[in-house]
């Protein structure tokens, strides 16, 4: 999915809770930000440009700011206009430092937006790469219902009609915590690293047959819903019928990729009579188990066989 990040939506989206405030540039402001990583243009500043990744959002520390200061008017500004010759996406000023007057001038001539923060310049880092990780992650879109149970992100799939609703929604008045239905946006993050989310526009809202649109947190409460939820386990519902394939013992494992990551996976056949939310739930506590080195289906399948062998030697 493309990203279209520019300095003004996040501005809209995190303005707010980066305490980020636009000083200068406001012609800059729909300036597309390109890359998930930061730069501390100080080298530049120096001089040093022949490696300068000036496609980045520039972080101006404590470092920068005290070195701008020490320069006399002149010396600051040929320095800032070498450096400002590049196409920047944005500078952000952490600390609440006042950016040099140079700065802003020259910023507002080449249409470069300078942004200001009061948060210190290593957690500004860490709270903004968060947030442009999950906005440059690679992005996929699945047709499920995603819900935590058990603290586990468990994505219920299946085709159109086969009750995946209809079990989350169970799952949901037992306890359990709806992340998204029916699209869950789901990204890479990291190695191995999967995470689902609701679209923003349909965030924690669910579509029952017969009943329409029903929002579950103004139902069932607040502690109902989460934001998001990494994928650990993935719940496959399939009509059953006489000539279904399903493992009954267990003694195989199977899964499913998203986004070339390998996710756990059961498929349960749905037939009338079965409480399909139960069932589940003990795929929940049953990965949860397999994830801690244990699998019961092996552990008896090794004693029957171990016992056999004892008998045979009688």
């Amino acid at each position: 999915m493309p990203v279209n990040l520019t300095v003004a939506r996040l501005l809209e989206d995190k303005g707010r809770q980066f305490d980020l405030h636009l000083v200068a540039g406001e012609r800059g402001i729909d300036a597309p930000i390109a890359e998930s990583d930061l730069n501390r243009p100080g080298l530049a500043f120096a001089g040093f440009l022949e490696v300068f990744s000036h496609s980045r959002i520039q972080i101006l520390g404590n470092t920068e700011s005290a070195y701008l200061s020490r320069l006399s008017p002149q010396e600051r500004t040929q320095r800032l206009e070498r450096a400002l010759e590049y196409d920047i996406p944005c500078f952000i000023v952490t600390d609440n430092n006042e950016p040099p007057q140079e700065l802003l001038d020259i910023s507002g001539r080449r249409n470069i937006a300078i942004l200001r923060t009061s948060h210190p310049t290593t957690r500004f880092a860490s709270l903004l790469t968060f947030y442009l990780e999950r906005e440059f992650a690679p992005t996929t879109l699945v047709h499920g219902v995603l819900m935590d149970v058990f603290g586990i992100g468990l994505l219920i799939m299946g085709t159109a009609g086969v009750g995946k609703s209809e079990c989350g929604l169970e799952l949901i008045e037992r306890g359990h915590r709806l992340v998204a239905d029916d699209v869950v946006v789901a990204k890479r993050l990291g190695k191995g690293i999967i995470v689902g989310a609701a679209a923003s526009n349909v965030q924690h809202h669910m579509e029952v047959r017969g009943l329409g649109i029903v929002d579950v947190e103004l139902l069932f409460g607040a502690g109902s819903v989460r934001e998001e939820k990494r994928i650990d386990l993935i719940v496959n519902l399939t009509r059953w019928t006489r000539d279904t394939p399903i493992d009954r013992v267990g003694l195989d494992e199977e899964f499913e990729n998203v986004l070339d990551v390998a996710i756990r996976s059961f498929t349960i056949p749905v037939e009338p009579g079965r409480n399909i939310s139960i069932l589940v739930e003990v795929a929940a506590l049953q990965f949860r188990i397999h994830s801690q080195g244990r699998n019961p289906a092996r552990e008896l399948n090794e004693r029957l066989i171990k016992q056999m062998a004892r008998q045979r030697l009688v």
